[in-house]
C-alpha cells in the first residue's frame, strides 16, 4: 500500500494549514487515539506516546495509510447507500447518512493525511532541510 500514488501528499497538504482551516485539530482532540484520549491514558501511564521517536513515526505513517484505506472503503459503502436512498426518495435518511459519513469517514481520512503531512515534515527535517529532531512530543 505504501507505493500507491493515491497516498502521496499534494503540495497544498504538506504544511497542514489546509486541514487546520477545516477544523481537523478539533476533530483530532476527540478521535480514537486522539489528543484527549492520549492525555487520559498518560494519567495512568506517564510514559505513553503514540509516537516516541523517528522510528515510531515511520511506523505510525504506515498505520495512517492502512487507516485511511479502511475509511475509504467505508466511504464507498456510505456513498452507495446515499445513492440508493436518493433513488428511493428517502431524504431524511440521506441527510442522516451524509452526516454519519462526514464524521465517520471524511474527517478521519483528512486526519490520516494531516498526520502523514506532519511525518513528512519530520522526515524532511531529519534529512537535513531543517534541524534534526530526535524525539517527538
Amino acid at each position: 500500500m505504501r507505493n500507491l500514488r493515491y497516498f502521496a501528499l499534494w503540495e497544498f497538504e504538506r504544511d497542514g494549514r489546509f486541514y487546520e482551516r477545516l477544523g481537523i485539530r478539533r476533530f483530532k482532540r476527540l478521535a480514537a487515539q486522539g489528543d484527549y484520549w492520549n492525555q487520559r491514558r498518560r494519567v495512568s501511564d506517564p510514559s505513553f506516546r503514540n509516537v516516541r521517536d523517528f522510528d515510531s513515526a515511520i511506523e505510525w505513517e504506515a498505520r495512517t495509510r492502512f487507516n485511511e484505506f479502511v475509511h475509504l472503503c467505508s466511504l464507498a459503502v456510505g456513498l452507495a447507500m446515499m445513492v440508493w436512498l436518493y433513488l428511493r426518495s428517502e431524504y431524511i435518511w440521506l441527510i442522516a447518512i451524509f452526516f454519519a459519513v462526514l464524521i465517520w469517514d471524511i474527517y478521519p481520512i483528512m486526519l490520516q493525511r494531516y498526520n502523514r503531512a506532519r511525518i513528512f515534515r519530520l522526515k524532511r527535517a531529519r534529512h537535513g532541510l531543517d534541524s534534526s529532531p530526535d524525539k517527538l512530543s
